[in-house]
């Protein structure tokens, strides 16, 4: 029975050196497997945030283009509408000064014609010319009381200063 109960004691010995061994060979295996599996997480987060970096790259750099396009387009705009506008004050304010050349041309051929027809009237003894009916032909004043002349009786004499 000794040897049987030695038998068992080595048995149980070798046993536990086995589970012993196993265990150190698991430990082994799981810390050579944990050990590659952070080395591929770490390489994986380094790919990772290669591509972020990469992405946030690309993404600032097509951002800052677009603005770049817009702000050209917003100061071509505001550009055109300036423009626009300088050159609606300038046709204007030549409008305005070509009128006020005109008026004063207009009003310095008036007061010549003012002068003319005060000149006239003084010289023909007041006789004044002016249209007349729907027609508006030229006519003038003539005197009511005056005595008909010619042969036919067409001429009379106008009504004036002297009559």
């Amino acid at each position: 029975m000794n040897s049987l109960l030695t038998l068992a004691k080595d048995l149980e010995q070798k046993s536990k050196a086995q589970q012993h061994t196993t265990g150190e060979m698991l430990k082994a295996a799981f810390s050579e497997h944990e050990q590659f599996v952070r080395a591929e997480l770490n390489e994986s987060e380094k790919k990772i945030s290669a591509a972020i970096l990469d992405h946030d790259r690309k993404l600032s750099s097509a951002m800052s283009q677009r603005t770049k396009g817009m702000l050209r387009m917003v100061s071509q705009t505001w550009l055109t509408i300036v423009l626009v506008s300088m050159l609606l004050v300038a046709s204007g304010a030549g409008i305005l000064w070509w009128q006020g050349r005109q008026m004063l041309d207009n009003d310095i051929i008036i007061r010549e014609q003012k002068s003319t027809q005060d000149m006239l009237s003084e010289r023909n003894n007041g006789v004044q010319l002016t249209t007349c009916g729907k027609e508006r032909r030229r006519c003038v004043r003539g005197n009511p009381e005056a005595v008909t002349f010619g042969e036919d009786s067409s001429w009379m004499i106008l009504a004036g200063k002297y009559t």
